[in-house]
C-alpha cells in the first residue's frame, strides 16, 4: 500500500557526522499518513523496542547521501512544522473571522445551519489528508509525548519548539501571579458584562427600537454587546490553550488524536483574532478620539463659524428661498396657484417655527463653541466613533423640518399616483381584484365613469405642483442622507477594521491561514512536494465591510432608488438592517452572563 511521508524542514537542517548511521522515527495515527517526528543515531535506538504508533520509516548509513525509506513511500511532502505556542497551523479552508451563524442570510437559514452542524452524518472529517494536517498542527505536542515516553531520545534531540522566550512565557503562565491576574481580568470583564448586557437588551427592545433611531445609541449598543461577549471569548481562548498543554499527558494516543481533531486551531483561533481585534480597535478609537478632540478644541472658533454658516445657509436660508420660489412658478412652469400657495405658506410657517425654536439657538456661534468643546471632551473619553455619532444625531435633530417636508410631499405624491392609477383603470373599464391580486375587467355605470374621469383630469392638472414640491424636498433629503451615510460608513470602518488580522498577516502569514498549496520540488529518486501555508486574502478580511458597501450601493446607488423616487416610496437609512452585517463577530442571541458566571465559579471551586 502506497502512502505519503511528511518530513519537517528543521530535521533536514540537523547537523550529524557523515559517518553516523541515522534512523528516522515517524508517527502514524488511525486514518493518517506517516509524519517524521525525529532523527536519531542508530546506536541510541539499538535495543529499544519502539511501540505503536511510532515506527522506523527510513535509514541512512554512514557515508550515504540519501535515505533508504521503507516500501510503500511514493511521495515525500516537506513542511515547516507549525509552532503551537505561536498559534501557527495549517488549514484546508480559509479561517472565518465571522461567527459561522452570521454567514447565513436569514433566520431560517441560520436555524437549518445549526441543525446540520449538530448532525454528525454531515461532517466530512474522515479524509486522510485532513487528519494528517491535524497531526501536523500538533507536531511539537506529539514530539513532546514521544520524548516523554522515551526520555533517552530527548537527551540527544536538538529539536524543540521551546526557545528561551517561549520557556519564559510558559514559566510566567505557571506563575501564581499570572494566574491571579488572569482570573482578575476575567471577573472584571464579567462584571462589565453584567452591566452592559441588560443595557443592550433595553436598547434593542422592540417597543422602543432605539438602536434604529440614533447613531449614538447604536454605538453604545455595539460597545455593550462587545463587552458582554468578552468573557465568552476569553474562556474559549484560555480553555483551548489548557487543552493543548494537556495533550502530552494522554497515554492512549488514539484518544489524544480524537481530542485534537475536535479542538483544531481553526475552530477556536478566530475567537483569538476577534477578541484582540476588538481590543485593538477600542484602543485605536480612543487614540483617534484624542486626536479629533484636540483638533476640535484647537480650531473650535473656526469650526463654529463654518457650522453657523452651513446650518443657517442650508437648513434655513436656502430652504426658505426654494419654498418661496415654488409658490411663484419656478423656471417659468405654471403651477396651480392655490395649492402652491397653501403648501408654500404651510412649509414657510414650519421653517420659521423650527428656526426660532431650536435652529437659531443651536446655530449661535457661542452655543456651537460649547457643543464642539463638549463633543471634543467626550471624544477623548469614549473615542472618535462616539463623537461622530453625536454629530450625526445633532445634524439629524437640526434637519427634522426637512424630513417633515419630505414626508408630507412624498405622501401627497404617492397617494396621488395611486389614485390616478385607480382612476385610469376605471376609465379603461378595469378594476383591481384584491382577492386575486390582479386587474380584471369590470362594467361601470355611466355616472361612475363620468365622475372618475373628472377626478382624474383634476389630479393630472395638480400633479406638476405636487411633483415640484416633492422633487425639491427630495433633493434636500438625498443631500442629508449622503452626508449621514458618509459619516456612518466612517464609523463602521473604525469599528470593524481588521487591524489585528492585518498585523498578523504582516508579521507571520502562517498565523492567519487561508488554505494550503503544494509546490513541486525537483528530485531524481522520488516525488517531492513542499507544503505551503497560503495567507488569508485581504478581501476576506474586509468581507463584512465590503458587504456593507455593496448593500449601500444596492440601496442608494442603483435602479432601486430611481424606482423609489418615481413611485414616491420612502428613502431612509435603516441602521438596524443596513449595519447588521457589521455585527458578524458578535452572537445574534445575547449571552446569559449570570449562568456563565455561576458555571465558571463552580468549575473554579
Amino acid at each position: 500500500m502506497s502512502f505519503c511521508l511528511f518530513w519537517p524542514d528543521h530535521l533536514k537542517e540537523r547537523r550529524f557526522s557523515d559517518d553516523d548511521d541515522l534512523i528516522a522515527i515517524c508517527i502514524a495515527l488511525k486514518g493518517t499518513d506517516r509524519v517524521v517526528l525525529d532523527i536519531l543515531r542508530e546506536g541510541l535506538v539499538r535495543g529499544c523496542d519502539i511501540e505503536s504508533p511510532y515506527s522506523i520509516v527510513g535509514v541512512r548509513k554512514g557515508g550515504d547521501s540519501g535515505w533508504r525509506l521503507i516500501d510503500g513511500v511514493d511521495c515525500v511532502v516537506e513542511f515547516k512544522a507549525p509552532r503551537s505556542t505561536m498559534l501557527e497551523f495549517f488549514s484546508l479552508e480559509p479561517i472565518s473571522l465571522s461567527l459561522p451563524e452570521k454567514r447565513m442570510d436569514s433566520k431560517v437559514s441560520n436555524v437549518n445551519f445549526i441543525k446540520i452542524s449538530e448532525n454528525k452524518r454531515y461532517f466530512n472529517d474522515n479524509t486522510r489528508f485532513k487528519r494528517t494536517l491535524g497531526l501536523i498542527n500538533f507536531y511539537y505536542t506529539y514530539l513532546m509525548a514521544f520524548h516523554k515516553k522515551y526520555p533517552r531520545f530527548a537527551e540527544s534531540s536538538l529539536t524543540s519548539d521551546k526557545n528561551i522566550f517561549g520557556m519564559m512565557i510558559d514559566l510566567l503562565r505557571l506563575n501564581l501571579v499570572y494566574q491571579w491576574v488572569g482570573k482578575g481580568f476575567f471577573y472584571i470583564t464579567v462584571s462589565f458584562a453584567l452591566i452592559t448586557n441588560p443595557l443592550s437588551k433595553f436598547l434593542n427592545w422592540n417597543l422602543l427600537n432605539l438602536v434604529n433611531k440614533s447613531a449614538t445609541i447604536q454605538q453604545i449598543d455595539l460597545r455593550c454587546q462587545q463587552f458582554s461577549y468578552f468573557p465568552v471569548q476569553y474562556l474559549r481562548i484560555n480553555e483551548n490553550v489548557s487543552i493543548r498543554k494537556a495533550m502530552p499527558r494522554f497515554k492512549n494516543y488514539a484518544e489524544a488524536s480524537e481530542g485534537l481533531r475536535k479542538d483544531l486551531p481553526s475552530n477556536y483561533y478566530p475567537d483569538y483574532i476577534r477578541f484582540y481585534n476588538t481590543v485593538w480597535l477600542m484602543l485605536n478609537d480612543i487614540s483617534f478620539g484624542m486626536i479629533l478632540g484636540s483638533f476640535l478644541l484647537q480650531y473650535s472658533t473656526q469650526i463654529a463659524n463654518f457650522a453657523h454658516t452651513f446650518i443657517n445657509g442650508y437648513l434655513y436660508s436656502l430652504l426658505k428661498l426654494v419654498t418661496i420660489s415654488l409658490a411663484h412658478n419656478p423656471f417659468g412652469i405654471k403651477l396651480n396657484e392655490e395649492l402652491a400657495s397653501f403648501l408654500s405658506e404651510l412649509f414657510l410657517w414650519i421653517i420659521e417655527f423650527s428656526y426660532s425654536v431650536f435652529i437659531k439657538r443651536v446655530s449661535a456661534v457661542d452655543n456651537l463653541t460649547k457643543i464642539i468643546s463638549a463633543v471634543a471632551n467626550l471624544s477623548c473619553i469614549f473615542g472618535a466613533t462616539f463623537a461622530l455619532s453625536l454629530l450625526i444625531d445633532c445634524f439629524s435633530f437640526l434637519s427634522l423640518h426637512i424630513r417633515f417636508f419630505y414626508l408630507i410631499s412624498r405622501k401627497l405624491y404617492h397617494w396621488q399616483l395611486n389614485i390616478m392609477s385607480s382612476l385610469f383603470n376605471l376609465f379603461c373599464g378595469k378594476k383591481f381584484n384584491v382577492l386575486r391580486n390582479r386587474v380584471d375587467h369590470h362594467n361601470f355605470e355611466i355616472d361612475q365613469l363620468l365622475l372618475g374621469t373628472l377626478l382624474f383630469i383634476i389630479l393630472v392638472f395638480l400633479l406638476p405642483t405636487v411633483l415640484a414640491f416633492y422633487s425639491s424636498y427630495t433633493i434636500f433629503q438625498l443631500g442629508m442622507l449622503t452626508l449621514e451615510i458618509i459619516f456612518e460608513s466612517t464609523i463602521s470602518l473604525l469599528n470593524h477594521f481588521p487591524l489585528f488580522a492585518l498585523l498578523l498577516r504582516i508579521k507571520d502569514r502562517r498565523r492567519i491561514p487561508g488554505g494550503i498549496a503544494l509546490r513541486y520540488n525537483d528530485s531524481d529518486d522520488i516525488l517531492r512536494l513542499k507544503l505551503l501555508n497560503k495567507p488569508l486574502p485581504v478581501s476576506l478580511m474586509f468581507q463584512p465591510f465590503a458587504l456593507l458597501m455593496k448593500q449601500i450601493k444596492y440601496n442608494y446607488c442603483s435602479s432601486i432608488i430611481v424606482n423609489k423616487l418615481i413611485k414616491g416610496l420612502p428613502i431612509t437609512v435603516d441602521r438596524n438592517k443596513l449595519y447588521q452585517v457589521l455585527y458578524s463577530s458578535l452572537p445574534s442571541k445575547p449571552i446569559n452572563i449570570e449562568d456563565l458566571y455561576n458555571s465558571t465559579h463552580k468549575k473554579n471551586n
